[in-house]
């Protein structure tokens, strides 16, 4: 795809939506990734409905694109375009039901594929996308409304995915939580590191900053 592609996906059906964001070729330069270089024209409510479907139905990737292109993909459904999944998270054209139903739905996306799946760095900061506005304090849950609406569903995905026996899903949900700055993340990660005894000391060290909302 050429720099600077402009792109209509006013009339996009589910598949063109799964193609718009899986089917490239990965070059390595995030500068230079198709996502950086295009202006996509959406309906955000399409999108919405979109996301929430691919996410409960992961499966449908497996086998149809390569893992550099799954990789690329996710990576830029986090990037913060408009059309990302962490910018439509607070689109106030959607209403909040459906930005709050997308994600919870990423707890399928976790358990049916990133669990089986890690590809290579876009499990582990899935969360640093979505979570990192409150860690610079863009939002805050001492406003109220949305921000602090929004945070706690956040908190109750991150909890469930911190429950999959899968430990670099349990990895990237500590790495979410130590950006939510979420009030209930210290008891959260107490009993987390109650109940994984076997933890090796990195792996309670990264827990432990989490809570201190110092994971990196």
């Amino acid at each position: 795809m050429k720099p600077h592609t402009e792109i209509d996906a006013t009339q996009y059906t589910f598949d063109d939506f799964v193609s718009l964001n899986f089917d490239h070729e990965f070059v390595g330069d995030v500068s230079k990734e198709w996502y950086c270089n295009s202006e996509v024209t959406f309906v955000p409510q399409q999108f919405c409905a979109y996301y929430i479907r691919l996410f409960r139905e992961p499966e449908i990737l497996v086998g149809r694109f390569s893992k550099s292109q799954l990789e690329e993909g996710f990576w830029g459904m986090i990037s913060g375009r408009d059309w990302s999944v962490t910018y439509l998270l607070w689109e106030s054209e959607i209403i909040f039901l459906e930005r709050e139903e997308c994600v919870r739905s990423m707890l399928d996306l976790f358990t049916r594929f990133f669990a089986k799946e890690p590809l290579d760095s876009s499990c582990f900061m899935w969360w640093d996308g979505i979570c990192y506005d409150y860690h610079c304090k863009n939002r805050l849950r001492e406003r109220g409304g949305e921000d602090s609406k929004m945070q706690d569903v956040m908190f109750e995905t991150l909890s469930a995915i911190l429950l999959l026996d899968a430990p670099h899903c349990q990895a990237a949900a500590l790495h979410g939580l130590g950006h939510l700055h979420h009030p209930r993340t210290q008891a959260l990660v107490d009993q987390y590191l109650t109940n994984h005894p076997s933890l090796t000391t990195e792996q309670k060290e990264y827990a432990v900053a989490a809570a201190k909302f110092k994971a990196q």
